[in-house]
Order: structure tokens, then C-alpha cells, then sequence
């Protein structure tokens, strides 16, 4: 009996860890080359001398110039070109922090790393919205809806 509830235990173990999604950045070049980093590994995104950085761990660091956009998928993209449907863009300039394709009336929140709000706002009927960012350099954490990521201003 108990090496059936083993087995039964495991067997649907098993069957729900092949379900989970794994989220991923993607990024997209405008040469159309694209390159997709877990978002499990915690890559910390910069950007230096125009380029985009993703540091992957400690021997890992990718310095991508020709950035056309940057979202997030729950497939590695740079493996297969099946796109996703709802896929969130994020874009960074200079001054702002751009939302494409968010759910609808998503709460959009720009805080410190020390969780103070900087900038808040919600997204549009297509889930587009646009938040300020600070021009003080530190560590950022921008959520949209119910995804968070990490923004560093040097």
C-alpha cells in the first residue's frame, strides 16, 4: 500500500513539474536574431555604451547592440519561432518606462528598492501604458500586474 501512494505520489509530481512554465526574457534584435535568458537563472539587465548587458551568473555576460525590443514569454524563443499571444513588452528609454500588451487596467508601479513608490499608473483597454523614470541612478523594481523585474540606472 505505502509503494503505491509512493508511486501515485510521484507519478502526479511528475506530471504536474512537466506542466509548469518556465518565463523567460527575450530579446529581439532588429536583425531579427533573437535571444531568450530564464528568468529562473535571475539575469540582471543593464545597459553600457548603448548596448543592452544581461549578466547570466558570474562567468556569463552578454553585451547585445541592435536591440529592437525585449519581452517576456513563457518559451525560449531563440529556440523556436512559435510566438506566444500575450506577450509583454517592456521598453526602456532614457525617461521612460514603456508597457505594450498588458492585461487591460493592470496596476503599473515604479518603487525603490527601498519600496517606496516613484511612479504609478494603469494600463489602457490595450494594455499600453508609460510611467517617468527618475533621473537618479540606483536600483528600481518596476510590477506590472503580476510580474516584477528589476530596472538599474547607472
Amino acid at each position: 500500500m505505502i509503494k503505491k501512494l509512493a508511486a501515485m505520489l510521484g507519478l502526479t509530481c511528475g506530471i504536474v513539474g512537466a506542466n509548469a512554465s518556465a518565463l523567460y526574457m527575450t530579446v529581439e534584435q532588429k536583425s531579427g536574431e533573437k535571444y531568450s535568458f530564464l528568468l529562473a537563472d535571475n539575469p540582471v539587465v543593464t545597459y553600457k555604451d548603448g548596448n543592452l548587458v544581461v549578466n547570466g551568473n558570474a562567468t556569463t555576460s552578454y553585451a547585445i547592440d541592435g536591440v529592437k525590443n525585449y519581452h517576456f514569454t513563457e518559451k525560449d524563443l531563440s529556440i523556436t519561432e512559435k510566438t506566444v499571444s500575450n506577450q509583454l513588452y517592456i521598453s526602456v528609454s532614457d525617461n521612460t518606462v514603456a508597457i505594450e500588451n498588458a492585461s487591460a487596467q493592470s496596476k503599473v508601479v515604479l518603487a525603490s528598492a527601498s519600496g517606496a513608490t516613484i511612479a504609478s499608473a494603469k494600463t489602457d483597454a490595450q494594455g499600453a501604458a508609460t510611467i517617468a523614470l527618475p533621473n537618479q541612478q540606483g536600483i528600481y523594481v518596476l510590477t506590472v500586474g503580476e510580474y516584477s523585474f528589476k530596472l538599474i540606472r547607472k
